[in-house]
């Protein structure tokens, strides 16, 4: 064998030997490293894995104490626990527009370029409601289902299940309507006591507000007995208005959804906003449950409301009204007119009187009493404590139905300008921010009076202004002694102090007579 030939044979031989020794490593190395994952439970080189990536804090910044966990484990429970027993309501109605440009469109009309005399518009509106029986009766506002097409009320459950509902009733008065769908062991409200109901207590709004299903907002009861809002006013200027008002967040969609307080009763149903936008802007009201549920009973066993009534026009006690009758600042409401063959009449209450309580329970405000009145019905009798004048006693009274023109206003007006024999001369009473003139014979005989005088001015803004008094309106007796012209007037009132008050009784140009309290400014 030749050297070339040995030296390329000796350097295969070596190429061999180094193979065998690279691979020995190679399998060492593979050993080594799978018993360092096994050991270690983790990757020692290469990419990390995604347990590898650490982001934020190790610990929480705050830790909650029990009492804070608690409350919010608390809203936690009544959101869940409420929330099926709020529906979504969605109601169809038609509208037949008698011309062009007289459509009243709440809604984008993919039509409305076009004209459709004889074709009903379909109307789409939405809301909410609240179970309230276990068979489907369904508690909601009358402006939600109003107007609805038959078969035009569509419910629907917190878990997608849909109804289609049948209109049991409705009251205007209360804007509370009674809707049902064919159900069984349906998720039911627990119904509280809106009389238990206080300022700062803590409140949850349930609805279907701007078509978020089954929204929850937190807030707390910001006022109770909230009136005077003229949501509810009918043709003769009746409604009942005494609201809870809430700042937890209520939009449109809420409205007939669940007020409901923190052991997850229902205090209230969702009717209306303050608003200037037509959006939320921090406070809501809601109709009292305990008048809810009187409207609710009526309307599911009768169909309507048979609501009792007092017959009488009455306002709160203000506070220079209580000053002349030595009272305390919201304690009674005034009886303003009483009503003819009404029941106040036939039990003996006279304008002027002061009602200071309900079947024991005391009132201070007019809307107040109107919701304690129509939680009852025809038939019913109440025992009101009533203040005359200095003289407190009872009176028994039977409710009535009220009639269809009662709390309408007679037409008769009185004219400044007619009736010759009249003295033109005015007196200015700027005691009493007022301008006086005598009324002619003429004119007592057409207002059928025996005495009185004529508001002939009114300082704007003023006292009498604000109490609303107008030109046009005649002034009947001051201090319960009737007054024939204008020179008694200033009389008594030269006759009172600075700061004194006097009972006016005033016959407004509408027809109707009404008790004023001013205070005398020299």
């Amino acid at each position: 064998m030749s050297r070339i030939e040995k030296s390329r044979g000796e350097r295969v031989a070596m190429s061999k030997r180094q193979i065998w020794l690279i691979s020995g490593l190679m399998i060492l190395s593979a050993a080594i490293g799978a018993m360092v994952v096994m050991n270690s439970g983790s990757v020692p080189f290469g990419f990390a894995g995604p347990d590898d990536v650490k982001l934020g804090a190790e610990s929480a910044p705050v830790v909650a104490t029990n009492e804070v966990q608690a409350l919010n484990d608390a809203f936690i429970a009544v959101s869940k626990g409420v929330t099926p027993q709020v529906v979504s309501i969605t109601v169809v109605s038609s509208v037949k527009p008698s011309s062009r440009g007289e459509r009243d469109l709440r809604f984008d009309d993919p039509f409305e370029m076009f004209e459709f005399p004889n074709r009903s518009i379909p109307q789409r509106g939405a809301g909410s409601g609240v179970i309230v029986t276990p068979d489907g009766y369904i508690l909601t506002n009358n402006h939600v289902v109003a107007g609805a097409s038959e078969e035009g009320i569509q419910v629907e459950m917190v878990d997608g299940s849909q109804y289609v509902a049948k209109l049991i009733g409705t009251d205007p008065s209360t804007d509370l309507a009674v809707i049902k769908v064919d159900g069984s062991d349906l998720p039911t409200a627990a119904i509280g006591s809106s009389d238990d109901v206080e300022v700062g207590q803590i409140s949850f709004a349930v609805g279907n507000p701007l078509g978020l299903n089954s929204t929850v907002t937190m807030g707390i009861v910001s006022a109770i007995g909230r009136g005077q809002l003229n949501l509810n006013r009918d043709a003769g200027g009746y409604g009942i208005e005494d609201f809870i008002q809430t700042d937890a967040a209520i939009n449109p969609g809420n409205s007939g959804g669940g007020l409901f307080n923190l052991e997850g009763e229902l205090i209230g149903i969702n009717s209306a906003i303050a608003t200037s936008t037509g959006y939320n802007q921090g406070y809501g009201f809601a109709i009292p449950i305990d008048l809810a549920v009187a409207v609710a009973k009526d309307l599911i066993e009768d169909g309507k409301v048979n609501r009792g009534f007092i017959g009488v026009m009455i306002k709160t006690v203000d506070q220079k009204m209580a000053r002349y009758h030595n009272l305390e600042t919201g304690q009674g409401v005034l009886v303003d007119n009483v009503q003819p063959n009404g029941a106040a009449e036939q039990g003996g209450l006279k304008q002027g009187d002061i009602i200071l309580e309900v079947d024991g329970v005391g009132v201070g405000s007019a809307n107040q009493l109107q919701s304690l009145i129509a939680r009852k019905r025809v038939g019913d009798d109440i025992v009101l404590k009533v203040f005359r004048y200095g003289e407190t006693f009872e009176k028994t009274l039977t409710l009535k139905a009220r009639t269809e023109d009662e709390g309408l206003a007679d037409a008769r007006r009185f004219d400044a300008d007619l009736g010759s024999d009249r003295s033109e001369s005015t007196v200015d009473m700027s005691a009493l921010g007022l301008d006086l003139g005598d009324l002619s014979r003429s004119d007592r005989r057409t207002l059928d009076i025996d005495a009185g005088v004529a508001v002939r001015g009114v300082e704007v803004y003023g006292e009498a202004f604000e109490q609303g008094i107008r030109e046009g309106d005649v002034l009947l007796s001051v201090n319960r002694q009737p007054v024939e012209s204008a020179d008694e007037v200033e009389e008594l009132v030269e006759n009172a102090d600075d700061g004194d008050v006097l009972l006016l009784e005033v016959l407004r140009s509408n027809g109707m007579k009404s008790l004023v309290v001013l205070e005398v400014s020299k």
